[in-house]
Order: C-alpha cells, then structure tokens, then sequence
C-alpha cells in the first residue's frame, strides 16, 4: 500500500512510498517543498531540520 501524508506547507497529499523511513526526505509534488518523514503511525512530513540554520549567538538572552 503506498502511504500519503499531507504537506505542512500546501495541505496537499504528498506520497511517500509504501515503505516510509524516519528521516525519509523527499520533496512535494505540488509546492516543492523539501520535507522529512518524522512519524511513522501515523506517517507525517515536516521540514527537514537544519542544523546551519540554528547558530548558538543567534539566540536571544532573555536574562538582560
């Protein structure tokens, strides 16, 4: 059975193959988007989760 999950971006249904992996990346057919596998059951996308967008000096210090 191929699986579907919808797009966090557009909504659509995206297919992800009849064997889905965690971290499984793959790009929507209608926007584009670059998504990864983040829940198997039930299967979900989300935005794959880059490390050089994040940088440490960026954070805010509340604490001031």
């Amino acid at each position: 059975m191929v699986e579907k999950a919808e797009c966090p971006s557009c909504g659509s249904k995206v297919i992800v193959g009849s064997n889905p992996r965690l971290g499984q990346l793959l790009k929507c057919q209608f926007c584009s988007s670059e998504l990864e596998v983040v829940s198997l059951d039930p299967v979900e996308l989300d935005w794959p989760y880059d490390e050089d967008e994040f940088d440490e000096d960026d954070e805010m210090d509340y604490d001031e």
